[in-house]
């Protein structure tokens, strides 16, 4: 078979599977988003996606409610479930809550912040200096303090950018391939420093 065919075909089935999952989880947000703004509920909800985490083909979607006068509550994460061609994955999960302070209003401003994060990861045959003919796969957890601002563009629509910094433990197991499965070592690691980069796309629900 042609190459170049064979090629285009990896490249739109993993497209497709991209779809899939951003629309999968946009379902489930915007059901979440009814059960925070019920019926009386004055409170305004917020759904978002980081663009850079998308423009690296990692679907992210997030949820921000407002839980009182100056404080919202924001849940974001991420989900890639893909495998590229030649058995290249570079499938990953994360959850980040976080409790966030605004100087003003919610969804307006400067806001500072104090979060959690959680989540795992599962990397093969990726460009990192030990990875190229390997898989790593473990999870990690922290929590740490995020700075950011909201820039309204319209009444629903607003960009949002933040840095979030922090301590992360990771540990996680080396494989020697894929498919063998045969453990070189396990490790624990501790990094302290950015734990997230945000410049996210906002549509705020009144």
């Amino acid at each position: 078979m042609n190459k170049s065919i064979v090629n285009k075909t990896c490249i739109g089935d993993n497209f497709a599977r991209i779809q899939a999952c951003v629309w999968a989880k946009m379902l489930f947000l915007f059901i979440a988003l009814w059960i925070f703004s019920a019926p009386g509920n004055s409170q305004h909800v917020a759904i978002k996606s980081n663009l850079l985490y998308d423009a690296a083909a990692i679907p992210s979607l997030g949820i921000e409610t407002k839980i009182a006068k100056s404080t919202t509550l924001d849940i974001s994460g991420t989900y890639d479930p893909i495998t590229f061609s030649g058995s290249r994955k570079l499938k990953n999960w994360m959850v980040q809550p976080e409790l966030r302070r605004w100087g003003c209003i919610p969804f307006s401003g400067p806001f500072v912040g104090v979060n959690a994060i959680a989540g795992g990861f599962n990397f093969e045959k990726m460009p990192f200096a030990e990875l190229k003919q390997k898989r790593a796969q473990g999870t990690f957890y922290g929590g740490g303090l995020s700075f950011g601002y909201h820039k309204i563009l319209s009444p629903h629509w607003g960009f949002e950018s933040s840095v979030s910094v922090g301590a992360v433990h990771i540990s996680y197991s080396r494989y020697r391939c894929g498919s063998c499965g045969y453990k070189e070592k396990s490790f624990n690691q501790n990094y302290v420093g950015p734990t997230r980069i945000s410049f996210s796309l906002v549509y705020i629900i009144k």
